[in-house]
Order: structure tokens, then C-alpha cells, then sequence
């Protein structure tokens, strides 16, 4: 464990038992789940990180918390709570469990990730937990429908790149390889089963699976393109943003086939969108 993520984790424990004596919080422990979430709870904290606490709760005394901070002005705010620790070292919020289910069950895959890599610092029988773990083992048990609407999204995506490049219009080609890149990152967790991290996290962790692993110089090779030159009415084999998107794009598809299986999407996907 890193230095830096020893010295927050220490600091996240004192501030979760200074809170544990809240006038209002106090009230409520027994009923309330606690977790540090972000770099410290994933281990890679730098000189930027901050200690990111989140309480969850039931509905009902979510509401009550709210109420009693804005009746004791603890809070200018009647939508929620959302509080500094300290001079900014870090700063904590209350979200309820329903809200927690949410997120699984639309699926947003970003804040799945989130949740899912926390470090629990007070869980009354295992709340936070429990709900987690039985929430997770159903929400990616098969990939493949995730998998297959992302890969879509990124030839329908290579197939609009064509025109503004030839027409050289610079920033629209920026707006489609971006576009692309963020669905080649997002695609490499999708194919080991993994919910995809926020676009502030999503290159650094691609290691962690296997697409990702065998392609992350490739996928940085592509960032380098896209600022390149557009001249007009070229073909599309003279325009790098093209020609190394549409290998990559390439590599995902014999992935998804070798361990998914030869499907009809995969080379015919304009019958698929």
C-alpha cells in the first residue's frame, strides 16, 4: 500500500469517528453505512487526491438528516448534504441505498465502478456490503449485450469519421476520434465482465484487463492522431485518425469473435444499428 493512501485512509478513520459523534449523525450510526471511495480506496492517490466519504441510508432517515441539518443551519441546502472535512482535505455526502441500487439497475457502469472499489469504514451487518455484492453478481453475468452495443457504437462511430475527414473539418474529426477512443477504452472492461471507471480513470486502469493489456500502446499511439493535419478529398487510407482507428477497431471485433464466438454483428454490424 502506497504511503500516501496509509496517511488518508488514517485521516478518513479519525474523521469517521469525529462524525460518529455528530449531533445529528450520531443519532443515526446504527442506520448508516460509510465508505471512502475514489484513488485512496483504490490505492493510487497522488499529491491531487482528497479523502471522499459517502454515507448511505435508508429513504427515511435520509430525509430526516437532510432536515435536521437545514433546521440547525448546518447546511444551506434542502436537496441534500454535501460538507467540506476540514480546510478541503476532503469532503462527505449522504446518498441513500435506493439511489446505491440505482446505479446498478440502469446500469451506469461508471458509478458501479465507483462503488464497487471503496474501502467500508463503519457498515452496520454489512449493509453496503451485502447490497453490493448481490447487485454486482447480477449485473454483468453475461457481457455480451453490453459488449455488443458498445462495439456498435464504435463502427457506427469509424463510419461518420469518413465524411469530416474528407471534407477537413479539423474539429469534428477531434469530436468523432474522441468519441471513439472513449468507446474503445470503455469496451476493454466490458469484454472481461468489468463495469468501465469515469472518463477521468478510464485509459489508467485498461491495463487491468486483457484487451487493454495487449493494446494500451496502440490506443495511446491513436491519441497521438487525432491532432494530426486533415487535408480534404483524400482517401481514407491517407488519414491516420482513420486508418489506425479502424485497425483497433478491427483488433476488437477478432477479440470479441475468438472468445465470444463468430457473431453475425461482428462483420455485418450496419444490419445491427
Amino acid at each position: 500500500m502506497k504511503q500516501r493512501t496509509v496517511e488518508l485512509l488514517a485521516l478518513a478513520e479519525e474523521y469517521c469517528n469525529e462524525l460518529s459523534r455528530h449531533p445529528v449523525l450520531s443519532e443515526y450510526w446504527s442506520e448508516l453505512s460509510l465508505v471512502i471511495k475514489g484513488s485512496v480506496a483504490r490505492d493510487n492517490p497522488d499529491r491531487y487526491s482528497d479523502i471522499d466519504l459517502v454515507f448511505f441510508c435508508a429513504e427515511k432517515p435520509y430525509r430526516e438528516i437532510i432536515e435536521m441539518y437545514y433546521k440547525h443551519g448546518l447546511t444551506h441546502r434542502d436537496d441534500g448534504v454535501f460538507l467540506p472535512l476540514g480546510n478541503w482535505v476532503g469532503h462527505y455526502n449522504l446518498e441513500t441505498l435506493d439511489k446505491l441500487t440505482s446505479y446498478f439497475k440502469r446500469p451506469d457502469y461508471p458509478q458501479v465502478w465507483e462503488y464497487q472499489n471503496v474501502v467500508v469504514l463503519h457498515d452496520p451487518q454489512d449493509r453496503y456490503q451485502k447490497l453490493v455484492s448481490s447487485l454486482s453478481s447480477d449485473l454483468l453475468a453475461d457481457p455480451l449485450p453490453a459488449i455488443k452495443r458498445e462495439y456498435l457504437d464504435i463502427q457506427l462511430t469509424l463510419d461518420w469519421l469518413r465524411h469530416p475527414l474528407k471534407r477537413g473539418d479539423s474539429v469534428s474529426v477531434a469530436l468523432h476520434c474522441a468519441k471513439l477512443l472513449q468507446s474503445l477504452c470503455r469496451i476493454c472492461y466490458l469484454l472481461d465482465g468489468k463495469c468501465y471507471p469515469h472518463d477521468k480513470w478510464l485509459f489508467s486502469y485498461i491495463g487491468t484487463t486483457r484487451f487493454g493489456k495487449s493494446n494500451k500502446s496502440s490506443i495511446r499511439k491513436y491519441v497521438a492522431q487525432i491532432a494530426n493535419s486533415v487535408p480534404r478529398h483524400l482517401e481514407l487510407d491517407g488519414y491516420p485518425q482513420y486508418v489506425e482507428g479502424a485497425a483497433l477497431v478491427e483488433r476488437v471485433g477478432a477479440f470479441i469473435g475468438k472468445y465470444y464466438g463468430k457473431l453475425p454483428w461482428i462483420a455485418e454490424w450496419y444490419l445491427h444499428v
